[in-house]
């Protein structure tokens, strides 16, 4: 029975369970459309029935049977399609339902004087036109259900319904070549709407688990071909900012590891926010760190400005985070943040079958070394004189010249006042 699921051999688990609960769901969509439709067909037919030929028990009998019949179905097919496991008949059966009810509903037309005098004026065109109208919207439906094989199914059974529908009607009008090519081709057009209606949601769900493992900008850069999938850089000219947690290791000490992957989590999704609201890319997670970098895989007109009122909202962020951390009993952090700008080689690094886009350079390791100044010079944002000049940022104000590991020269380094 493995050909009625009809999933493609390349979709892993995650996605062959995302297409089946959306099959499950859209089976529900497709079965209020059912209901609703055919109530109102139903009730209508009882109503002009009731009208012409005054109470007749049998149509009333046979209508409100019929409405019975269709009401348990479709209850039975929203239990089918809520209930827990993944139905692949499902969507067989009721197709099936629904080209029965055509059937019966000619049945029960053709029953009513009323009907049969009405289909034998109609002109020829007209009665095609009606019914293949509503063969076709029932077969293009089949379009929202995931699968090629459910569309030739469908398009199959609506064939041989339009076909018994007119060859057994008392309009003596057979069914021509013409009408059954016109379903046919409504078959196409169902299977292009499924083709595209699948590949859109395929495309969203791996986008969708790729941000959550790529930073945005990193994803659309890849979307448009900016960005080369192969091994390698490009020279850029980049602001880095580093963000850490002071006394991280003391606060892993002294809490159980739910409560600190708790904290990390709110504190990453927090201040990833911010950054991405000032135009930055999250390069990466170090333990309790991270690295942001402004300025790629996309270019943009003043990155340490960007840089700088990125970390500026992070301290505000912070401190509303750490208000709602006190109430909830939970420790209260604090963090500092070093920026620099300067060139960086921006790129794939690592081997051809794992990848990560990152950042390579002095720059790197000089916003690095400023940030550990925090603590150290007790102020909780330190910005490079690069970055101050980079910025045009007139308010910034000097702390002083520091001496970096690993580097010979001096560096001046400025704050932001309050």
């Amino acid at each position: 029975m493995k050909w009625l699921k009809d999933i493609d051999s390349s979709f892993d688990t995650l996605l062959t369970d995302c297409y089946q609960r959306r099959e499950m769901d859209m089976e529900r969509h497709v079965n209020k459309l059912r209901f609703f439709g055919l109530m109102a067909l139903f009730l209508t037919e009882l109503a002009i029935g009731l009208y012409s030929i005054g109470w007749d028990t049998t149509l009333v009998v046979v209508d409100l049977a019929t409405i019975a019949v269709v009401t348990c179905w479709c209850a039975l097919v929203s239990h089918w399609s809520r209930s827990e496991g993944y139905k692949p008949w499902l969507k067989y059966v009721s197709i099936l339902f629904d080209y029965t009810i055509i059937l019966v509903v000619s049945v029960e037309i053709e029953s009513l004087d009323v009907f049969k005098h009405f289909l034998q004026d109609l002109h020829q065109t007209e009665f095609e036109l009606m019914l293949v109208s509503v063969l076709l919207l029932f077969n293009i439906m089949s379009a929202f259900r995931q699968g090629k094989l459910i569309i030739y199914y469908s398009t199959l059974c609506c064939v041989v319904t339009g076909t018994l529908v007119l060859e057994h009607s008392h309009t003596a009008r057979a069914i021509e070549i013409h009408e059954q090519v016109i379903i046919i081709c409504s078959g196409f057009l169902a299977w292009s709407l499924s083709s595209y209606i699948t590949g859109t949601y395929t495309k969203l769900r791996h986008r969708e688990r790729l941000l959550r493992y790529l930073p945005e900008q990193l994803v659309k850069a890849v979307e448009r071909g900016e960005v080369d999938i192969e091994p390698g850089g490009e020279r850029r000219d980049v602001t880095v900012l580093m963000a850490d947690i002071r006394g991280f290791t003391r606060l892993c000490e002294q809490h159980d590891p739910e409560v600190i992957t708790q904290l990390l989590n709110r504190y990453f999704s927090r201040m990833s926010s911010v950054i991405f609201i000032h135009q930055g890319m999250i390069d990466k997670f170090i333990g309790d760190a991270i690295m942001a970098v402004f300025g790629t895989p996309q270019e943009e007109e003043n990155n340490a400005k960007n840089a700088i009122e990125a970390a500026r909202q992070m301290l505000q962020a912070l401190e509303a985070l750490n208000q709602e951390f006190v109430a909830e009993g939970l420790p209260s952090i604090a963090i500092g943040i070093g920026i620099h700008s300067g060139d960086a080689i921006a790129g794939n690094v690592g081997s051809s079958s794992c990848m990560d886009y990152t950042v390579i350079g002095d720059t790197v390791n000089v916003a690095a070394r400023i940030e550990s100044k925090t603590k150290e010079l007790n102020y909780p944002l330190l910005i490079s004189g690069q970055s101050v000049h980079q910025s045009r940022l007139t308010q910034l104000k000097r702390v002083a010249m520091v001496e970096l590991t690993g580097r010979s020269q001096p560096i001046e380094v400025y704050h932001y006042p309050d």
